[in-house]
């Protein structure tokens, strides 16, 4: 067997050739991203065979209300001086028809106000929707017979933007919406979102709240910013390689930098065989 040995030179040669490949190499193995990195909830165990509980989730609490809201408030009552003749002669109570058992629509000003029937201007903003019911229905004792008072926030509005099939403002028909109810709503996240790095921004008063989720594994449950308010703001970010991909002067740079390297391989291992 003929053993070939080479110069220093062309160890030199060799090794640059080397070089550049491992350097080809690593951006290609980079370009490979993990599965995992798309999985939702990674950390709970792939079994059927025996469930698994999640401890320590955040606890609903109810939204409060806020000036520039929309208050749906419904009453169904029994006037207490509504008076109507009975067949036998008599008197009695009757259920109030008309607006009383109808969805109204209240807006709350800017100093957090309605404006009620009957019972007048009542501030509104601070309490949640069971709050505000149990005050209204007590102050509509003093008129209806035993009221069924229902509030409800009808501007529960959630904005969803980035990398998504669908952003916008969703209008949600229930106050308990969860950050993975807002993915739903905006049709998931794209294959090229970033599933660890979720943007919330929450407006409390004159400050904003920044926040931040990892749908990836299942401590987003135990998240103090789990369940939204109305008009939170939820900012999907792409990852690098779809920004990467997007950006033409990259693209062109990349393939630039591809053809130099191959041109200077085969140089050198020209230079080297010569």
């Amino acid at each position: 067997m003929k053993i070939i040995k080479m110069s220093d030179q062309k160890k030199r040669t060799v090794t640059g050739v080397l070089v550049l490949m491992l350097i080809s190499c690593s951006a290609l193995f980079d370009s490979c991203v993990s599965v995992k990195k798309y999985v939702y909830f990674k950390d709970i165990p792939d079994t059927i065979v025996k469930s698994v509980t999640i401890d320590h989730v955040t606890p609903y609490k109810d939204p409060k209300i806020e000036p520039s809201d929309l208050l749906s408030i419904t009453v169904q009552p029994m006037l207490r001086n509504l008076m109507t003749s009975s067949p036998g002669g008599g008197s009695g109570e009757t259920q109030a028809s008309g607006q009383l058992g109808q969805v109204n629509i209240f807006p709350v000003d800017k100093d957090g106000y309605i404006e009620y029937p009957l019972i007048g201007r009542q501030k509104v903003a601070g309490l949640s929707t069971s709050e505000a019911r149990e005050m209204l229905r007590e102050k509509s004792l003093y008129y209806y017979k035993d009221p069924v008072v229902n509030v409800r926030i009808t501007n529960f509005n959630i904005l969803v933007l980035g990398d998504v099939p669908k952003p916008g403002i969703f209008t949600s028909p229930s106050e308990k919406v969860s950050i993975m109810d807002a993915i739903g709503y905006a049709g998931d996240l794209l294959y090229s979102a970033k599933r660890d790095d979720i943007l919330l921004i929450r407006t409390e008063g004159d400050q904003k709240i920044c926040a931040r989720y990892d749908i990836t594994t299942s401590k987003i449950f135990q998240s103090e910013y789990y369940y939204l308010k109305q008009n939170d703001i939820i900012y999907v970010e792409p990852n690098k390689y779809k920004v990467q991909s997007s950006d033409q002067s990259f693209i062109r740079n990349l393939g630039v930098l591809s053809s130099i390297i191959s041109i200077a391989s085969i140089l050198l291992v020209y230079k080297s065989i010569k």
